[in-house]
């Protein structure tokens, strides 16, 4: 990674408070001397979880790279269908956003590591724990890098003056010298509970630790039963709890709550929030483009219309059992404005679960949309990625007016509720279905509508890759997690196929192409990759 974008990069200013870690950027050039200090050390740290903010929420650059062109989300009607049919540009803003952001951050944590054992004002606990969070973000962030691209640049040395030459390490080079030592650096010396929360604790990097070993190709008997150890323990020694519903694990007034293990926090102050959590915009149909008693507003968010739910995300949920359908998707909108035939608080819009009658879709004054594949459509038709389900787990009710694009909730990273999937997914590969069961059913019995918790249990006979990756997204669709999955089960091509009408993916779409800016700040040949 050519050097010269990276020094000329400020990076934000973040401070602590006293409980939760907010947002105070400035502009600043650090003077001679500044990182050999506790002050200087706790801004590069901050500056290390900032940098995530900027791809995670702010904007849709990751969630492309994540979520759309999946079994699971396709383009809405305003935003590129190039991440669906994978006919992505070498000079796509996404793919060197997202690039760009990882490696500023790295080359955050790497002067971390570079200055924490010369800074004065520290304990030697101060120093490790920091060290820790640090090398736990530049884990991250290289995962993310050979996730999507393979082999990339590796750089663990803090970098000063201009380079021009960067080289292609090997993936499982950078998790055997870089993501592996620095989680498991991070889970030897990070604190059970943090004093500031946002801070990555050990269960944080057990968690991560765990989804890396079950990402890695290499891994046999001995990494699953590691994975399992790990996501248990997340489980059984930690603070951390499911909540009692799920609809209020992504209740606005619930942010914070006992099953959040890693989130990104911004700030609700205006003046620091900068572009904010904007995902708030994006997964919102036209339900305010010509559908009677239905404006703009607040409650129903903006609509962006960028990601669209397959019917196949759809129809994973059987919403005679599962609560999730209902607390993450909303498919009821009520009147906001008054009409000829509607009152405020009257229906005025309904995607049914199940295919209605012509007749029965006929007698209702207000709109109705049939699933995709059924025949009895009132109106326009639903595929044409207008009109779909919303995804609900971001509304952002608490902003200051209809049009406000800038959200200041939390972006959940990691959550108790994954560390049963994996507990389930580890203990499966690795041949123990008891467990795998065990796990998955906790969870399952947790997302039950009441008194349908045993319905919600299965057998070891449902137990297939199929059903965990069936389950996951259940549970974590739009969570930057999809594409990621289906790539390290090995059903990127598969399912993504199979379930999204205008996906054409053949080998060479297993990796992103490399920006094309990186290619040209190189002095040498930076390679591309195969078939891009």
């Amino acid at each position: 990674m050519k050097s010269k974008y990276l020094i000329y990069i400020l990076l934000p200013f973040f401070c602590f408070g006293c409980d939760v870690l907010e947002e105070d950027p400035k502009t600043i050039l650090t003077p001679p001397g500044y990182y050999n200090t506790k002050t200087g050390i706790e801004t590069l740290v901050n500056a290390c979880y900032a940098r995530l903010r900027s791809f995670h929420a702010s904007g849709t650059n990751f969630l492309r790279l994540t979520e759309q062109g999946t079994d699971i989300f396709e383009t809405g009607i305003d935003g590129s269908a190039n991440w669906d049919t994978y006919n992505i540009s070498l000079t796509a803003g996404e793919l060197s956003g997202v690039w760009n952001n990882c490696y500023i951050g790295i080359n955050a944590c790497n002067n971390v590591a570079h200055y924490i054992g010369t800074a004065s004002g520290m304990t030697d606990s101060e120093k490790k724990v920091r060290e820790a969070e640090a090398r736990f973000l530049r884990a991250y962030m290289y995962y993310i890098l050979i996730m999507q691209w393979g082999d990339v640049h590796l750089t663990l040395e803090a970098t000063e003056g201009v380079q021009t030459e960067a080289n292609r390490t090997p993936v499982n080079q950078i998790l055997d010298e870089a993501i592996y030592p620095d989680l498991r650096f991070a889970v030897e010396n990070l604190p059970e509970k943090q004093s500031e929360y946002g801070r990555i604790d050990v269960y944080g990097a057990k968690f991560f630790l765990s989804y890396v070993l079950l990402s890695d190709q290499r891994s046999a008997k001995q990494q699953y039963d590691e994975a399992a150890q790990l996501a248990v323990s997340v489980i059984e020694d930690s603070d951390y709890a499911l909540q009692e519903t799920r609809a209020m694990v992504f209740d606005q007034e619930n942010d914070g709550n006992k099953e959040i293990i890693w989130s990104l926090q911004f700030s609700t102050d205006v003046s620091l929030r900068e572009s904010g959590n904007q995902t708030h915009l994006f997964f919102v149909p036209k339900y305010d483009r010509d559908i009677p008693g239905l404006v703009r507003s607040i409650e129903y968010m903006r609509s962006y219309t960028r990601f669209k739910p397959t019917q196949h995300m759809i129809d994973l949920y059987d919403d005679t059992k599962d609560s999730r359908y209902t607390a993450y998707w909303r498919d009821t909108w009520y009147a906001n404005k008054v009409t000829s035939t509607l009152n405020i608080g009257d229906t005025a819009l309904h995607f049914p679960k199940s295919a209605w009658s012509k007749e029965k879709i006929d007698s209702k004054n207000y709109r109705v949309f049939n699933p995709e594949n059924s025949t009895a459509i009132s109106g326009v038709d639903r595929s044409s990625s207008t009109y779909y389900l919303q995804l609900k787990k971001f509304d952002d009710t608490k902003r200051t007016s209809i049009n406000e694009t800038s959200g200041s909730r939390d972006w959940v990273c990691f959550r108790l509720a994954e560390a049963y999937l994996l507990a389930g997914e580890a203990y499966y590969r690795g041949g123990d279905n008891d467990n795998a069961l065990k796990y998955i059913n906790i969870l399952r019995r947790n997302c039950a509508l009441p008194g349908k918790e045993s319905d919600m249990e299965i057998a070891f006979s449902d137990l297939s890759i199929d059903f965990i990756l069936d389950e996951r997204a259940r549970e974590l669709c739009g969570e930057n997690k999809r594409w990621h999955d289906l790539k390290r089960l090995g059903k990127l091509i598969e399912r993504t196929t199979l379930y999204n009408s205008r996906a054409n993916l053949t080998s060479k779409h297993l990796l992103r192409p490399i920006p094309q800016s990186q290619i040209d700040r190189c002095s040498n040949e930076y390679l591309q990759n195969e078939g891009w």
